[in-house]
């Protein structure tokens, strides 16, 4: 079996001879039936013209009159809402074969609310409306056999729609390379800023005796984790001691502290007095629940864990990070005021804002990288598919030459030497 290479638009040519050629006994068939239907049409609305006319005359009854001419203006309005196709195809086919049948429905739906109430002078008009639909409900079932006899042709007709998004998939190449040209801009601009941002603030901490200050963050957060860990056995007994009323009463400053120091632990315990009285008295409370059988965790093991994380907490487990707490919060105070800490709270700000912002077109490029290969795998999909659909239908091979496609742009995606690691150096200044 010889194997033909063509482009897309050349395959688009071949595929529309090829199937002209299949379908063309479907087409000469389908087409007397179009006609059919289009005479048909124009009689239909040749009644409704007589029907106005019958009406108009002096000896009509009035009634019967308004009731002809207003069934006479549903057959117009129908009769324009009738859509003939001018291709015929198989889809074009069903749809036709659809649209009689809504027709005919329609119009018989609104003749029997009218024809029962006009008089014998509509009579013939109404015998000839009759004729006419009948003649539409012999073509609906002429094209319900036609469409039967030829149903592979819709599989056929369903290559073009795939070579037509194949296309359109190769198209993208243009704008995928304009969007990848413009954000590597970006991802330049936002390199000399983070650049200069982080050499501003590298001389800063060269030239000035901040290493304590900067220390205080890292602090607060090692701090911060730890609290964290030491109540973590805690937090669900005391979100299930929300949720159910046990009957075991805490104070407001009890109730608060519960909840504080679960969002922000490292706050909380620097607000509190020494030896975080109010954690205690929130804790003692859920104590009380447990061991009263008033909570039940569905798991005694938890309810041991939770009573002697209780107790060791109520015998000064967290005394030491409490002191540790309340040392990082006045030294912040001390020196919240000085220029020192004002103008390095001011460069790291400025430094991360640059590295964001850096981050963000650098993740906006691999998006596109992403997406990219997606299209590709769509691209290699549609093909596999339509070269195999192809040799199923005509009993030919055809090889779909796609030309310059997006692989090239993939490399245009990767990141500028240097900028990938710039998320990970600025979590560390």
């Amino acid at each position: 079996m010889k194997m033909a290479r063509l482009t897309i638009q050349e395959l688009e040519k071949w595929y529309r001879a090829r199937l002209a050629d299949k379908s063309k006994e479907f087409v000469k068939r389908a087409e007397k039936s179009y006609k059919t239907v289009e005479v048909s049409l124009k009689e239909i609305q040749s009644v409704a013209q007589e029907l106005k006319g019958d009406a108009g005359d002096a000896d009509s009854d009035v009634e019967s009159a308004g009731i002809a001419i207003r069934f006479a203006m549903k057959i117009d309005e129908i009769v324009r809402k009738f859509s003939v196709r001018t291709e015929i195809t198989y889809e074009n086919t069903e749809s036709m074969q659809s649209e009689i049948q809504r027709f005919i429905q329609e119009l018989w739906g609104a003749g029997a609310k009218w024809i029962r109430r006009m008089d014998k002078r509509h009579k013939g008009a109404i015998k000839q409306l009759d004729v006419y639909m009948k003649e539409l409900m012999q073509e609906m079932s002429r094209l319900g056999r036609l469409l039967y006899e030829f149903s592979w042709l819709k599989d056929l007709e369903r290559i073009e729609q795939r070579i037509s998004t194949l296309r359109e998939l190769t198209f993208s190449r243009a704008t995928y390379e304009d969007n990848i040209r413009q954000i590597r801009i970006k991802i330049e601009q936002a390199k000399s800023e983070y650049d200069l941002r982080k050499q501003e603030l590298d001389n800063f901490r060269m030239v000035s005796n901040v290493a304590e200050v900067l220390s205080l963050d890292s602090e607060a957060e090692r701090v911060q984790s730890i609290l964290r860990m030491q109540l973590n056995t805690l937090k669900k007994p005391v979100k299930k001691f929300f949720q159910h009323d046990t009957g075991v009463r805490v104070g407001p400053a009890g109730q608060k502290a519960l909840t504080d120091y679960f969002e922000d632990p490292l706050k909380a315990i620097t607000a509190e007095p020494d030896g975080y009285p109010a954690l205690i008295e929130g804790l003692m409370a859920l104590r009380t629940a447990i061991e009263r059988d008033l909570l039940s965790l569905k798991d005694r093991r938890l309810e041991r864990r939770a009573i002697e994380e209780i107790d060791e907490l109520r015998n000064g487990a967290l005394r030491e990070l409490q002191q540790t707490a309340k040392s990082i919060d006045e030294r912040r105070r001390m020196f919240a005021g000085s220029e020192i800490y004002q103008e390095a709270t001011r460069l790291e700000t400025l430094f991360k804002e640059a590295s964001k912002n850096l981050e963000y077109h650098t993740n906006d490029l691999l998006r596109i990288g992403d997406e990219i290969r997606r299209q590709l795998d769509k691209i290699t999909e549609f093909r596999t598919k339509i070269e195999s659909e192809i040799e199923q239908a005509f009993h030919e091979r055809v090889t779909i030459d796609l030309g310059v496609t997006l692989e090239p742009l993939l490399e245009m995606c990767i990141p500028p030497a240097g900028v990938g690691d710039v998320s990970e150096s600025s979590s560390d200044v």
